[in-house]
Formats: C-alpha cells, sequence, structure tokens
C-alpha cells in the first residue's frame, strides 16, 4: 500500500465536525455560534457557556445548542449582579 492509498483511505473515514463536537454556544444577541467555542461534552459546554457569560456585556444571553439534534439545552442571560439559567 502505497501513501497515495493511505491518503485515499484517511479522507473516506474523515469525521466532520458536527459529530466530535457537537455541542456549541450560540450568542443570541449577536445571532451566530461564538468562534472556537465547539465542545464534544455538554457539561464543558455548559462550563464554557457561564465563562463567556461572564465576561460578556450586562443584558447579554450564551445558549448552549446541541447541533447533532437541534435543541437547546440552556441559555445563560448576565444581569447585573447575577447569571441567570433557563433550562431549554
Amino acid at each position: 500500500m502505497d501513501m497515495s492509498e493511505v491518503r485515499r483511505l484517511k479522507r473516506t473515514f474523515e469525521v466532520d465536525d458536527e459529530t466530535v463536537r457537537p455541542f456549541r454556544l450560540w450568542d443570541a444577541t449577536a445571532q451566530e455560534f461564538l468562534r472556537w467555542r465547539y465542545y464534544s461534552d455538554d457539561k464543558r459546554a455548559h462550563i464554557g457557556a457561564l465563562i463567556e457569560c461572564r465576561w460578556s456585556k450586562i443584558g447579554a444571553t450564551i445558549e448552549v445548542v446541541d447541533v447533532s439534534v437541534g435543541r437547546m439545552l440552556g441559555s445563560y442571560t448576565r444581569g447585573v449582579n447575577d447569571i441567570k439559567f433557563f433550562k431549554g
């Protein structure tokens, strides 16, 4: 088996990013997914959402979304002195 055969086989078995890291963070204020915030575990996605929400402006909403099934797992909204969580 030469290297071209190995490369061809590797391309056929590559897995897309949605199946490896299906949990994404959605910025509801800007209406876009946050860059480089893709997670393989929902617990880590929720921790990432808390961190992002902590450093965002007051009134910002960060949602945890499972793109493999298309459902929202939770929503974090930044207040003046707190962060509110709404289960999705």
